[in-house]
């Protein structure tokens, strides 16, 4: 399988799943199949040992840092992610860099032949998400890397890269997101996510409050070694490349689950590191008059952090919102989010990303009016982004969404690599 043949299998699959009804239950998201088709790949997750980054908020920034702390460490590295931004391929990283064509079709390859004789066997069809993990999976064993760094995607409990098991857990910040499959309240969200912890399995825990009630009580139930982020170790207060405060408990996380793997991390290798990392779509500034921010803050909690750093990184500031969000979230309480932490919105401009999830930019703009917000809408980001310069605010931030920063990205001609590329094409 090429790579070009290797994303139209992805993409076909993608499509198949969004036209099923799924519930969030084990008969759908359970871990059989998976467990099955690592089995009919001689289980490449054994190959490597294992870094599994979950919670909610976060998530991608820690694995990130985690990768470039541990290629900076001389560790040769696969990178698990999602969702992508420009590219399915995105979700696939070897040594942070995105996963090539070859590597990409033989993975995908393998993973659609053992597909196949289980779906023959047992007449049951894996995932999207279960396959591009198990690709990443394979990709990993074939590059030969010897740590895997597996972002979740969604809960704990019956995710997919829960078949692997970690040499050690990260639990980011959680809040209210996914509630149709998780639950309403942070305690049963938490719950869910708790699941990542296994017995004897260090876990670094970023949660604070009645999710912290939660990870303690099931660190307790399976005797999980816990490091917890205020208590046993402070945020991070050197420099860093990514921006944004609430980078630095991100930074802090992935430096003590790395320092699990590798113990005697130097402090010039970590502050290097922390000083390379790059994540796109994060709180990402696009320079220009006026500059544009980027950020796939998707919650209120989130979108809360989003607001504090635009009102400290922008003081004073007039902001011209673009908004695009998924039809299962809470438009009202992410706008109050934002401006709650001081941000001034000058103008909102409402659109919708081409991901069949997508709010429609007619029904966000009726969900904000009763709240107090008046909108525009735009049939296109490219519509949406040009709208909001017209407004002649002092910064405009495309915010709601990774799809819709995704979409942004191709509209400015922005590139999805976290790991500059030499004349060579080697990082």
């Amino acid at each position: 399988m090429t790579g070009g043949e290797a994303r139209s299998y992805l993409s076909n699959l993608a499509d198949y799943e969004r036209a099923l009804p799924r519930s969030y239950d084990k008969a759908t998201f359970g871990l059989e199949r998976m467990r099955r088709l690592c089995e009919a790949l001689d289980h490449p997750e054994a190959s490597y040992r294992v870094l599994q980054v979950g919670g909610t908020n976060g998530k991608g920034s820690a694995s990130a840092f985690a990768d470039t702390l541990l290629r900076h460490a001389g560790l040769r590295t696969g990178l698990a992610t999602s969702p992508h931004l420009l590219d399915v391929a995105e979700r696939i990283r070897i040594d942070g860099l995105i996963i090539p064509d070859e590597l990409l079709g033989a993975a995908v390859g393998a993973v659609a032949a053992a597909s196949a004789e289980l779906r023959a066997e047992e007449r049951d069809t894996l995932t999207f998400f279960e396959v591009i993990t198990a690709a990443g999976l394979e990709a990993f064993r074939r590059a030969g890397v010897q740590v895997a760094i597996l972002e979740v995607g969604l809960g704990g409990r019956f995710d997919a890269t829960s078949a692997a098991s970690p040499d050690v857990v990260v639990i980011t910040p959680i809040g209210r997101d996914h509630q149709a499959f998780l639950g309403e309240t942070i305690e049963e969200i938490a719950s869910d996510k708790a699941h990542l912890l296994r017995r004897g399995i260090p876990a670094v825990i970023g949660c604070s409050g009645a999710a912290l009630d939660v990870m303690r009580a099931r660190a307790r139930e399976v005797m999980a070694p816990t490091r917890i982020l205020g208590s046993d170790f402070p945020e991070w207060t050197g420099a860093m490349s990514l921006l944004g405060d609430y980078q630095r408990a991100n930074a802090a996380l992935a430096v003590e689950a790395v320092r699990v793997l590798v113990p005697d991390l130097a402090p010039e290798v970590r502050d290097a590191a922390l000083m390379d990392t790059r994540w796109p779509g994060r709180f990402q500034v696009i320079d220009g008059s006026p500059p544009i921010v980027l950020d796939g803050a998707m919650n209120a909690e989130s979108a809360a952090a989003l607001g504090g750093e635009l009102a400290r990184r922008f003081p004073g500031a007039w902001l011209a919102l673009v908004l695009g969000m998924s039809a299962d979230k809470r438009p009202e309480e992410f706008i109050q989010a934002i401006v709650g932490q001081g941000a001034r919105t000058e103008s909102i401009v409402t659109t919708s990303a081409s991901t069949p999830r997508a709010m429609a930019a007619d029904e966000l703009a009726r969900r904000l009016g009763p709240a107090g917000f008046a909108s525009r809408r735009a049939d296109s980001v490219a519509e949406a982004l040009e709208v909001a310069r017209a407004a002649d605010p002092d910064v405009v931030c495309i915010t709601g969404s990774l799809y819709l920063v995704a979409e942004a990205m191709r509209v400015l001609g922005l590139s999805a690599e976290i790991v500059r590329r030499g004349p060579d094409g080697d990082g």
